[in-house]
């Protein structure tokens, strides 16, 4: 019993010194807790499509002066951050709470009510592919700083008409020259500069390119033609569509369409006003076979080589269109212009008389770019698409059947199936309908 008592009194001695040892313990802990450890704080930041920030998010100390900066994509513009007030950029925010931001960024908005301008500007989504389809904007259109308000007014109008009349497709871009070799060689380099910036050309090559003055169809050559006819006092002009499908556009050059400046008499605003819907409804022929690869997409438009049908249809199409609208008041002149009867008369003189002496023996297959001859594809081609639009009664087949049905079938088929034989049998009969008098050839020529 003794024993037991003892070792009971040794536990509870013991079991004392364990429980003041803890309490020791826990008081030196206690002393190391006043020196507080750093306050920080977590800062999100992140950004919408079509742009990006400098600054990664991340989890600050209190005070941490942070710079953040948005930039957008080409394409895009910046329109503010969600988490903040500041319009700018560039923002500067001392953080003391937890912060969320968001840089928001929008395409910058579509021009689709008129012609654009500017070529630092872009009326279209950099990062869209159009090739083939209708869009919802308008050409854009560049000129020369030496080009007087009425051209500029002149070939924006009548890129707009073409548009309205047969659909919008682009992106298209007209560059228009003028007289003044330095105004054009300013031009050259924003055409360039609109080419680097996309990273779709050398900004050096294409320098070397477009003021290549032995290139026939170089932009520096379409202010030599307009230089020359101020200087020889001739009348004379050149507009073409250059292609551009591998950079997703319509590229069109042209030289001074001195018309709409009255610069000769004789030759009134509609002059360049027709020239300008031809070569937009070059346009309209190349949409639907846009994204063919080059061989394929001459085979269908100009098969064999034969631009009747390329030539012959823009001229027709911007002749009998620009009647019509001047004919219903949509579009006023000053001056007379004649009729679509007396265009078309002349058109076939010329190319008689053509048939007649130097190009004796071709027939409407036979005119190609480059000959001497080719200028009669271009008249006897308008004739031959006059011949065909009377024939089936639908002045609108080019557009609403023949030229779509190019993006899936070739010549010979869509031909066929536009106007109802082989271009075999056409070819024969429109060398009987050759043979009449021009009183029984102009029946077929509508009064627009």
């Amino acid at each position: 019993m003794r024993l037991i008592l003892k070792y009971i009194l040794l536990s509870i001695i013991l079991f004392s010194c364990s429980k003041d040892e803890d309490s020791s313990i826990d008081t030196d802990f206690s002393s190391t807790d006043d020196s507080n450890p750093p306050v920080t704080y977590d800062v999100s930041i992140s950004s919408t499509e079509g742009g990006s920030v400098n600054t990664q998010s991340g989890t600050f100390n209190a005070g941490t002066v942070l710079t953040i900066t948005a930039t957008p994509n080409d394409g895009y513009e910046f329109i503010g951050w969600t988490g903040s007030n500041e319009i700018s950029m560039e923002i500067t925010i001392t953080v003391n709470s937890n912060v969320q931001l968001t840089a928001n960024f929008q395409l910058i908005p579509i021009s689709t009510s008129s012609v654009t301008n500017n070529p630092e500007e872009f009326n279209y989504d950099i990062n869209k592919d159009y090739g083939g389809k209708i869009v919802e904007f308008y050409p854009n259109a560049f000129y020369t700083s030496d080009l007087s308000q009425k051209v500029i007014e002149g070939v924006n109008l009548a890129l707009k008409t073409g548009a309205d009349e047969w659909g919008k497709y682009g992106p298209v871009e007209y560059w228009v020259f003028g007289t003044d070799k330095n105004a054009a060689l300013e031009l050259i380099d924003q055409f360039c500069s609109r080419r680097s910036t996309l990273g779709q050309w050398d900004f050096n090559e294409c320098i070397a390119r477009e003021t290549n003055e032995t290139l026939d169809h170089s932009m520096i050559a379409y202010q030599k033609i307009g230089a020359e006819v101020v200087a020889t006092n001739q009348p004379r002009g050149s507009a073409g569509h250059n292609g551009g499908f591998e950079w997703g556009i319509h590229k069109l050059s042209s030289s001074y369409p001195f018309s709409f400046d009255n610069l000769f008499s004789d030759i009134p605003p509609q002059d360049d006003f027709k020239t300008v819907l031809h070569e937009y409804f070059h346009v309209v022929q190349l949409a639907h076979v846009y994204n063919l690869s080059r061989n394929e997409r001459d085979s269908r438009v100009i098969p064999n080589g034969a631009i009747w049908m390329q030539e012959g249809g823009a001229e027709y199409m911007a002749n009998f269109t620009l009647f019509k609208l001047i004919n219903n008041g949509t579009l006023n002149f000053e001056q007379s212009y004649g009729t679509l009867l007396e265009k078309m008369q002349n058109k076939m003189y010329n190319a008689k008389r053509s048939l007649d002496n130097d190009c004796s023996g071709k027939k409407l297959q036979d005119f190609k770019y480059g000959d001497d001859c080719s200028n009669v594809g271009y008249d006897l081609g308008s004739w031959a698409v006059a011949y065909l639009i009377n024939k089936i009664n639908n002045p609108n087949i080019l557009i609403e059947t023949f030229y779509p049905s190019l993006t899936e079938m070739d010549f010979e088929s869509a031909f066929n199936l536009s106007f109802g034989y082989s271009t075999a049998d056409f070819y024969s009969e429109f060398e009987i309908f050759l043979e009449l008098s021009i009183e029984d050839q102009l029946k077929i020529i509508p009064t627009p």
